[in-house]
């Protein structure tokens, strides 16, 4: 089972819109995915249940120690099923950060509950843009982070933050566990246009990840919205978008690399 947190240090970047996305192509690749909200805000449960999300989700198996799996809904997607946040998750992150707070071992919680996944092949984690104890745990826990950045002015300033804090926890991890470094399985610009700023950005972005930019970017487009409101992934709503193929793409290059050139982009009717 492979386990990646879709995350950035900004807000505004796709970060919901990219876990949704992903999930739903990564199940047109014949994955069976869980996508886990690991926001208070629910975004990305939102994204698949617009009518309201379930009250109970991550926070309960945070706390009481149900496994990820039983509180799992499956989604209209099939192959792909959600973990809400649950009502408490704000309040159950900080505890993690609280010396009186989940107990010994709370750093290693949500490593715990991915070890115990059995019938998904690829979870995915949509994280807060804020720093929380529970972003950290989420570090601790998986095998790989996917940044997904926006072409804005301060697009890389978040980012550097964040490989800083990256660096911290590959170091814990190789110290403490047997999870190894944690790695950047793959950086995706999304929101780009055409303005020459934009374009000056992403050749930025290029310049410092290099090969780990996935090469097609994901489109600004009005239809981001229109999927989101009905509750389905852009890849369902506009199977023959700009933006559908550019997530096609990315799941492609998650599962395979940079074999993934060699591939044929598969768009299911």
């Amino acid at each position: 089972m492979r386990s990646v947190a879709i995350t950035n240090a900004k807000g505004g970047v796709g970060k919901s819109t990219t876990s949704i996305n992903l999930a739903a192509a990564l199940v047109e690749l014949d994955q069976r995915v869980l996508l886990v909200d690991a926001d208070p805000s629910g975004n990305a449960a939102l994204g698949l249940f617009p009518r309201g999300i379930a009250s109970v989700g991550l926070a309960d198996s945070l706390l009481e120690n149900v496994t990820l799996e039983e509180v799992a809904v499956a989604s209209d997607v099939p192959g792909l099923d959600v973990v809400a946040p649950g009502d408490r998750l704000g309040a159950c992150s900080d505890q993690m950060g609280g010396a009186q707070g989940l107990g010994q071992g709370r750093e290693f919680r949500v490593r715990r509950l991915l070890k115990g996944i059995q019938n998904h092949d690829v979870v995915i984690i949509d994280t807060s843009p804020v720093l929380t104890p529970l972003n950290v745990a989420i570090y601790y826990a998986v095998n790989e982070i996917l940044i997904p950045i926006d072409p804005c002015v301060a697009a890389l300033a978040g980012v550097r933050a964040l490989e800083d804090l990256v660096r911290s926890v590959s170091e814990f991890r190789l110290e403490f566990t047997d999870a190894g470094p944690l790695r950047i399985a793959g950086v995706l610009i999304t929101r780009a246009d055409r303005t020459l700023v934009s374009k000056q950005i992403e050749s930025e972005v290029r310049d410092y990840f290099g090969e780990r930019v996935y090469p097609r970017i994901v489109p600004a487009s009005v239809k981001f919205r229109e999927a989101y409101a009905r509750g389905m992934p852009l890849i369902h709503y506009d199977r023959l978008s700009a933006g559908a193929d550019a997530y096609r793409e990315a799941a492609m290059f998650y599962l395979h690399g940079q074999d993934a050139r060699e591939r044929p982009i598969s768009k299911a009717s």
